[in-house]
């Protein structure tokens, strides 16, 4: 099937659109500290797990090219995992979760979710592909889309003696209330690589990173 030219001429004009709004996008580097210097971690079995929550805006700001996340809804937690074993590990981030001070637990929301919801599919970055009868969208170099989901921490494999990081991101409904204040971050398990050995759970309370704020 042969795309007609007013189907070609929208696909143009979206990624002009696209491609203008990921000029204006900057992509901000998040630097790594050593894990010891993180006051939110814990150490299991040669493994540190440090986390990192973003609780405001402005600090939200020096990592992500968007204003007023958190207000939002969507506060980031950066992690930050520290393999000194001699194996590789693998984590499945399907299984992470906040438990809140109240007890409530929150799972993560996709990097493409949030940005969907807060910057909308027509600037996030997704260029329509035009492909004989059908589309398909993709994050391009340098948008939002692409910012957030390489930062994301997502499913993979951590080589002995390195350092691995990513952000989650957790929504809620109520932003004027800090959903780290009081609140741990549970990660089931982490797996080792070939024998399925589990190490964990790891279990970091947020406050002490809530208190000793860079």
């Amino acid at each position: 099937m042969i795309p007609k030219k007013g189907s070609i001429l929208l696909v143009l004009v979206l990624v002009g659109a696209a491609i203008s709004y990921a000029s204006d996008y900057k992509i901000k580097t998040v630097k790594i500290l050593p894990i010891e210097s993180y006051p939110a971690r814990t150490t299991i079995s040669a493994i540190t797990i440090a986390a990192d929550p973003y609780d405001t805006d402005q600090k939200t700001y020096k990592a992500f090219d968007v204003r007023k996340l958190n207000s939002k809804g969507y506060f980031p937690l950066h992690i930050i995992i520290k393999n000194s074993s001699r194996d590789f590990l693998k984590i499945q981030t399907r299984n992470i979760l906040l438990v809140t001070a109240t007890g409530q637990h929150l799972y993560s929301t996709p990097a493409s979710v949030l940005v969907e919801d807060v910057i909308g599919t027509k600037l996030s970055g997704k260029i329509p592909i035009l492909k004989s009868d059908n589309m398909s969208t993709a994050g391009t170099p340098g948008s939002p889309l692409y910012d957030f989901s390489s930062k994301e921490l997502t499913n993979r494999i951590i080589d002995p003696g390195s350092v691995t990081d990513g952000f989650l991101f957790f929504f809620t409904s109520h932003p004027k209330n800090n959903p780290f204040a009081g609140s741990s971050l549970y990660i089931p398990k982490l797996e080792q690589e070939g024998t399925g050995k589990g190490i964990g759970p790891f279990v970091i309370p947020l406050d002490p990173a809530l208190q000793n704020k860079k």
